[in-house]
């Protein structure tokens, strides 16, 4: 569980720290989706156990691949804030990988 919340702490930082590149325009999730091979959207969500949701925007192969192949592949990661689930699965079908959504 400490490694769950750890990881979750990490996200949270980095989408809050993206929350002050945000200017209104989809330029600034563009720029972190094109920059990194993971993205994650992330926001709070009092369903979830740790009050945290993600849902991976980019470079959901890459890390089956690490999963399967149980070993650690060095990629740039980030976050990008999010309002909710729905706002998330908008930014996943309009900047995202197509692949992800089926």
């Amino acid at each position: 569980m400490t490694d769950l919340v750890t990881t979750l702490s990490t996200f949270v930082a980095m989408a809050n720290a993206n929350r002050a590149l945000m200017d209104g325009t989809t330029k600034p999730v563009r720029q972190i989706i094109e920059n990194n091979d993971v993205v994650l959207a992330v926001w709070q969500d009092v369903d979830q156990p740790l009050g945290i949701g993600t849902l991976i925007i980019k470079g959901a192969v890459t890390l089956r691949n690490i999963s399967a192949n149980n070993a650690g592949v060095r990629c740039r990661v980030n976050a990008v804030p999010s309002d909710s689930y729905e706002h998330a699965v908008a930014l996943l079908e309009v900047l995202g990988e197509a692949d992800l959504l089926n």
